[in-house]
This record gives C-alpha cells, structure tokens and sequence, in this order.
C-alpha cells in the first residue's frame, strides 16, 4: 500500500521563512510602538496596521528604498540620485566607487522612470519571491546591480551615469516567467518573454541611441535566467535528499515494529 511521508523542508525554505518571521518581527514591533501613541495610535495600529501582511519582504523593501530615495532627491536631498548613480569610468582610487556598484539600483530619474520600474516590480516580484526564496531573491538583486554596473562601466556611453532598477526588473520578469519550471524542462512562458523581449533589448543596444541602458536589462536577463534554473536545480536535489532521509527513517521505523 501507499504510506505518506512528511518530507522535511528544505534549508532554502528554512532561510525563507526565518527571513520572513523576522520581518514580520519588526512589523509587529512598529505596530506596538505605533500603539503607544494613544487611542489614535491604537485605532491605526489594529484597523490598518496589523491587517497589512509584507507577503515579498525583499520585493517591499527594495521598492520602499526605491521611493525614499527618489523622495529625498526631490525635497530635502536634491542631486542624492545622481551621486548614487555609477559612472562610465571606474575609478578604484575613489571610495564611493564600490557602494555605487549597488546603490545606482535605488536611483531614478523622474518620477516615470520610478514609477514603470516599480510597477512592473511589484507585479511579478511577489510571487517570484514567494516560489524563489527571499535570501535568493536578495542575492539576485545584489548580483543584477554590480553585474549592469559592471556592462555600464565596460559598454556603456562616456560620460554619462547609470540610474534605475531595470536590470533588478528585467530578472525578476525571467524568474517569474520559471515559476512553474522543472530542472530539464523550459516553460514555454520563458522562451515567449526571452524571445519578444530579451531579443528586442539587444536589438536596441545595437543600433539605437535613445540614452536607455539597455546593457543592464539584458544583464538583468541573462542573471534572471541563470539565478533561476541554479535555483531550481538546488531545490530539487534539496527535496530529493529529504525525501530518501525521510524513506530511510520511514523503512528503519517499519522494521523495528
């Protein structure tokens, strides 16, 4: 007969969800402080606060960054964007030229340039990070930003700097179109959206000049799709390996009855 087996999880989901507990943590911890307030405070921390759940912790806080920036930029900090931006010439000699290799995914230049990235991020990213994992998520972004800093510095146009989390976009749209992959095969989603899209950014690259960094969505891409076939890869033989511990603990206990 068939006997089920509670398969144990699997350490990326472990991470995932230690990292989700403790954000969710410091989400109760602001509403308490919230709550401290007064009545006020305690209507708005039971009847808003607290009903709200951060379901992509990564996605919320980068897009929350995102926005502080651009915030500062137009109000008290003006020119922040620009000096978070990387430019076209690395110069090791300068200390800020390492933090900027990351910090230009938080800048942008207008609010459209904002408003399309975090759109686009806020459709897709939930529920790649939801499959993915949020420590894999993180490091996805990490790796998307200095790799399409990496393309401006190497291709991109002299004299200028690179702004935006296109590239952090871009890969997250590739990992979303591999939600449902399995190692071996390719959903068909993933070639349409490599096909019509990535195929479409390098034609541009090639041949318009319209000041867009299209180096970094297809750096973005290229990150998307390898970070997410690595991550799939690794899940499987995680679930595998639980699952011939859990059989062998199964048949150990089968034959001591």
């Amino acid at each position: 007969g068939a006997y089920p087996i509670d398969l144990p999880p699997t350490s990326s989901m472990k991470n995932s969800d230690s990292f989700s507990n403790k954000v969710e943590d410091q989400w109760d911890k602001i509403c308490d402080r919230v709550e401290e307030w007064g009545d006020a405070g305690k209507w708005v921390s039971r009847n808003v606060l607290r009903r709200l759940s951060i379901e992509a912790p990564v996605v919320v806080c980068f897009v929350f960054l995102c926005c502080l920036v651009h915030l500062l930029n137009v109000t008290i900090m003006p020119g922040i964007s620009a000096y978070f931006g990387v430019r076209d010439i690395f110069q090791s000699y300068s200390f800020m030229q390492y933090p900027r290799l990351v910090t230009h995914v938080f800048a942008h230049d207008g609010n459209q340039h904002l408003k399309g990235n975090m759109v686009n991020l806020l459709l897709v990213g939930p529920s790649a990070e939801h499959v993915f994992g949020s420590y894999e998520m993180l490091l996805v972004f990490l790796i998307v930003a200095v790799t399409s800093a990496m393309a401006h510095i190497l291709i991109g146009r002299t004299n200028t700097y690179q702004l935006g989390a296109s590239g952090i976009v871009f890969a997250t749209i590739l990992l979303n179109s591999l939600v449902a992959a399995k190692c071996g095969k390719i959903p068909i989603s993933f070639v349409l959206t490599a096909g019509l899209w990535v195929t479409d950014e390098a034609f541009k690259l090639l041949f318009s000049r319209d000041g867009v960094s299209h180096h970094a969505h297809l750096a973005g891409a290229l990150v998307g799709s390898a970070a997410g076939y690595a991550i799939i890869r690794r899940k499987e033989e995680e679930r595998a390996r639980a699952f011939a511990r859990s059989w062998w603990f199964y048949t150990q206990k089968r034959k001591a009855k």
